[in-house]
């Protein structure tokens, strides 16, 4: 009877053993996908990231581009400015000169003017003796006169003051114009030069205007670069956010990868060729200095894309502005590898793949300007030169 419930007993127990081993394989299995799955949604989004930071910075170039012509303009704008400054600064210096000139004419004018009144005034009064006179006729002057030689001394003082008088009139004629002219010259000179002043500082105000509305062009444009600046950074701490999570959850992952052994195999069997080496360089596309964060292999379209060493697909992903098709292997110790602008991806995610097992195909998609491999080493996550790691 003990027998048979102690046999029942092992029974149980082993049966429970069998169901715990189970489930906890069942959890350590899940545990693993859930990580694998975070990782290579992680290393998406980073990717997303990269593009949305491209993107940014051609946002940025272009904007500075308007800036340096805002610049140009305002610079234009000022030197403008200052020469028509310059010019109302010796036009006020030459009109305070001709208000001298004015004062000057305006001396000749009073003088003129004192003149022709003193010369007026003399008329007048030869003009009433002249009255006078004009009540005689020949008789009346012959018979007053004392002789005949007094007659005709009176006949020719009245001849002679007649004369006179007619050209004391043209004189006085001739100087009410002259009058008239310089009073007409002399407001004329102050109409001119007011109205080049005038005229100059219309100039100097339009220009001013144009001054204004560029500032606030040239604020405005400051505006975006900082705002667009300050969106790059965000992106970059978010990237740098993305990446310390990748390393958390790759070290995480650790117990369930094949163990990194310290040595990586060249990505290609058919090429040796390098096209571009990791670090900054001039983006064969974009046309600007950008980052580099792998080595580019020259290799003809369709040919074998290998694994440098053991490990486990943790990315099979596709990103249009950068790296097309692209795969990710982690092998361990912080090590994975990145092959990218595949034509085609014959791993999936989660896969064991070996040291020299065909896991791609060469091709050109996303960025690219023809077939090749674009081979990166990251350790915990950042980029490193891939020839620290392997030799052509």
């Amino acid at each position: 009877m003990t027998n048979k419930r102690s046999y029942r007993i092992i029974v149980v127990f082993s049966i429970l053993l069998v169901m715990f081993v189970n489930t906890g394989a069942a959890v350590f299995s899940q545990t693993a996908e859930d990580i694998q799955n975070q990782i290579t949604a992680q290393q998406s989004y980073q990717s997303s990231i990269g593009s949305q930071i491209d993107d940014i910075k051609k946002k940025i170039d272009a904007q500075k581009d308007i800036d340096a012509q805002l610049t140009a303009d305002m610079a234009e704008i000022l030197a403008q400015k200052q020469e028509q400054a310059s010019q109302l600064e010796k036009m006020l210096d030459d009109l305070d000169y001709i208000y001298e000139q004015i004062e000057t004419f305006q001396s000749s004018i009073e003088e003129t003017e004192r003149a022709y009144n003193e010369k007026l005034e003399l008329f007048y009064n030869r003009a009433r003796v002249m009255y006078q006179y004009a009540q005689y006729d020949s008789v009346r002057l012959f018979t007053e006169s004392k002789s005949i030689f007094d007659y005709a001394g009176r006949e020719r003082l009245f001849a002679r003051m007649m004369e006179n008088d007619r050209k004391t009139l043209r004189e006085l004629e001739i100087m009410r114009k002259d009058l008239e002219d310089k009073k007409a010259q002399q407001e004329q000179f102050k109409y001119d030069a007011e109205k080049l002043i005038e005229e100059k500082e219309a100039v100097i105000a339009a220009i001013e205007s144009k001054e204004s509305v560029a500032l606030e062009k040239l604020e405005v444009s400051r505006g975006l670069i900082e705002a667009l600046e300050d969106q790059e950074e965000q992106m970059l701490r978010e990237s740098e956010r993305i990446s310390a999570n990748i390393r958390e959850l790759q070290a995480q992952y650790e117990q369930f990868t094949t163990h990194y052994d310290g040595i990586l195999m060249w990505p290609s069997r058919s090429t040796r060729k390098i096209s571009s080496y990791f670090g900054m360089r001039m983006h064969p596309i974009y046309g600007y200095m950008k980052m580099h964060n792998g080595i580019d292999i020259g290799a003809s379209y369709g040919t074998d894309i290998i694994a440098s060493a053991d490990g486990v697909v943790t990315s099979v992903t596709y990103n249009e502005g950068g790296y097309g098709w692209y795969i990710v292997i982690y092998h361990g110790n912080g090590i994975s590898t990145l092959y990218a602008h595949c034509s085609s991806i014959i791993s999936s995610v989660g896969e064991t793949v070996h040291r020299g097992q065909t896991i791609a195909y060469v091709g050109s998609t996303g960025a690219a300007t023809g077939p090749h491999i674009h081979f990166e080493v990251r350790e915990n996550g950042e980029p490193v030169d891939p020839l620290n790691y392997v030799n052509p």
